[in-house]
């Protein structure tokens, strides 16, 4: 996954005002851009934008 793409999934996550309903729209986002669908990150992953972008690249690197 590209950065510019990690970083509009995050951001457009962090408009969830619920934490706990953020990571429903990580997993939504993801299949939107044509991504499998893993595991909903940890809540203290989708809390913080940056670490949120450093998991969703790392979740899904390309070779």
């Amino acid at each position: 996954m590209s950065r510019t793409l990690a970083i509009e999934i995050a951001t457009k996550a962090m408009t969830v005002i619920n934490p706990a309903n953020r990571g429903l729209r990580v997993l939504d986002l993801i299949e939107k851009h044509g991504f499998h669908r893993v595991a909903e990150p940890a809540l203290d992953i989708v809390s913080d934008r940056e670490r949120l972008v450093e998991w969703l690249r790392e979740t899904f690197k390309t070779a």
